[in-house]
Parts: C-alpha cells; structure tokens; sequence
C-alpha cells in the first residue's frame, strides 16, 4: 500500500514524501488507518518546522490530531472495530499503521457520528485545552486568568465559563481578543505584555486571579503568572516553553512562597486513556464530555478553522500560523475527499 506523509527535513524545509506500508506486518496492539484529516498543532509543529525547539533532531513526522478510518486492526485492540471513524494520534499521512500503545498521545478514540471529521479533530485540542483545568482545585466563586487567546487559550476560557467561574483573559492581539469576545468571553484584556500585569490588577481590584493559566508557553508570560495570582492562588503551565529566557528568578520564587501558589505542570500526557486506578479523571471521560460541547455548538470548531489545505500546501498553513495570526487561527489538510 502506497502512503504519502508529512516531513519536516530541517528549518523551513517541510516535504511530502512516499513510502510502501506492508498490512501483513500489522502487530497486535496495532490499526491499519485511512486518514480523511488531520490538523496541525500550532504550538509542536511550529516549533520543529521555524526551529524554535532547542535541542530538535530532523527528519522528523509532524502531527498529532488526526482523524480517520480503521482499515484493520490487531488481535488485542478491542475497543474499536473495522469500519469505525475515529480520532487517534498519529502523525500527517494518507495511510499509516498506528500503535496506540506506544504512539506519543495514545489516543484512539472512536467519534459520535453526529461530529464531522473537522470536529473530530478539533477534538484533540480541547483535551490539552482541558489539562489546563483538571489539575485545579476550582470553586464556582473563583478568578480565573488565562495569558494567551490563540486555539488553547480560546477552548479553555470558554470551559472555565462553562462551570461559573470569572474569566478574564489578555492577549497582545486585538483580533484574538475580539473573537474572544465573540465567543462569550466578554473580560478580555487588549494590551501588550509589558502593561498586562498592571491591567489584570485593576481588573481584580489588586486581589489577583484565584486561579492563572498560561496557555502562551512564553517564559515572561509563566512569570507574570505568579505576580498576578491571589495569595493561596494556583498556578497552571499548560503552554510549553521552547525559546531561552533570561531573569532573576529569585523574586519570583519569594511569591511563590510568600503568596503560598500551588504551581501545576499542565503537559497532556498526565492523565491515562481509561480507567485508570484511583482517580476518575481520564481522556476517554473528558473526551466524552468535550463532545457533546462540540455537537451542541458551545465550542463551534468553524469558528477556529481559517484554512482548509491540500498536504502539498501545508507550507502555507505553517507560515500562517507563524506569520499571520489575525488571518489564521487553525488549519486542516484533507487527505480523503
């Protein structure tokens, strides 16, 4: 079987290449796919392709949110069948055979028919978005901050609405926070990073934020978190920081111990599949949940997707993504029409 998949050779220097798959090498924990689309992720594939990723190894397979067939499937994969249209974790490419078990997301996850495959694979961000909540303590009185408006940071504000809290949100582009605003995320903060934290303190009458997520993964962006969370506020990374960063630490550890934060690592590889032992919290549960968000329209995918692709022109959804944020705010390729 001919594929035809996405490669990132080096700096800017993105591919389309070919390879045979062998279905008879189909091993027992493994998915014979047909992908119909996959969506790039702003923050991972960026940083490989504009070399942002200190210490990235090339040739490297870009991707993580794809949506597709199971054309086969091995003797131990048992909660999806021939036939089901699901959402899993492999990286751009036409065809692929796919390990959930040792795949980097793990994700295998078969969609309600009422999602389209855009949908499905918008799904993907929602659950990062997610790990941007769970790991908090929230009450329905809280202050929630979150510093960035891209993808993530629009899903999560969003979710925070959904279960009562106070958001306010600060973004440095006032097409993001216009949008925002579209959304229902009426307290959004239109200034650049050097008068955010003055602005979010007069936006909490100088209390500071009960709960500050930074969905931007910019080092300046996670220290200005502890200077605007409450005493006993928590803190939450859920952007991952690539670039260097230079400052004195110091006053910034004092408020973390002074205001008593409780800081939490918000990475999407924390919490298990399914059922895991002594907890509720897992992936197929806020899977679940972020579905019904989308079918509702509480969360409408359309309104993130800018550019739909062919992958001979992923290129162009990269250099949007990098170059013209007000225009591009999420990009699809289809591979399957």
């Amino acid at each position: 079987m001919r594929a035809h998949y996405v490669s990132i050779q080096g700096i800017r220097d993105v591919a389309i290449l070919e390879e045979e798959l062998d279905p008879n090498t189909l091993g027992p924990t493994a998915c014979l796919m047909e992908t119909h689309l996959s969506l790039i992720s702003p923050g991972t594939e960026l940083s490989r392709v504009y070399g942002l990723k200190q210490g990235a190894t090339y040739p490297v397979r870009p991707g993580y949110c794809s949506v597709g067939t199971v054309l086969d499937k091995g003797s131990q994969v048992s909660h999806v069948n021939t036939g089901d249209r699901v959402l899993f974790s492999g990286p751009h490419s036409s065809h692929q055979i796919y390990d959930y078990t040792t795949s980097d997301g793990g994700i295998l996850y078969p969609l309600d028919p009422r999602l389209t495959d855009e949908e499905g694979a918008f799904l993907m961000m929602g659950w990062i978005a997610m790990n941007g909540i769970l790991p908090a303590d929230v009450k329905i009185s809280d202050t929630v901050l979150i510093f960035g408006l891209g993808t993530l940071g629009t899903i999560l504000s969003i979710l925070y609405k959904e279960m009562g809290t106070r958001v306010i949100a600060v973004d440095p582009v006032g097409k993001r926070c216009e949008m925002a605003r579209s959304m229902g995320i009426h307290e959004t903060l239109d200034c650049p990073p050097a008068d955010q934290v003055a602005a979010i303190m007069e936006a909490t009458q100088n209390r500071g934020a009960d709960i500050v997520v930074d969905a931007t993964g910019l080092s300046a962006c996670i220290l200005s978190a502890f200077e605007v969370a409450a005493t006993h506020g928590q803190v939450l990374l859920l952007g991952s920081p690539r670039t260097p960063h230079q400052a004195d630490v110091t006053p910034y550890l004092n408020m973390l111990h002074r205001k008593m934060l409780t800081v939490h690592g918000s990475f999407n590889r924390r919490y298990a599949t399914k059922d895991p032992i002594g907890t509720r919290l897992d992936i197929s549960r806020s899977m679940d949940y972020l579905s019904g968000l989308l079918i509702d329209k509480k969360i409408n995918a359309n309104r993130f997707i800018s550019h739909r692709l062919v992958p001979e022109a992923i290129m162009e959804g990269y250099h949007g993504l990098m170059n013209n944020k007000d225009a591009c705010t999420g990009v699809t390729i289809r591979w399957k029409e």
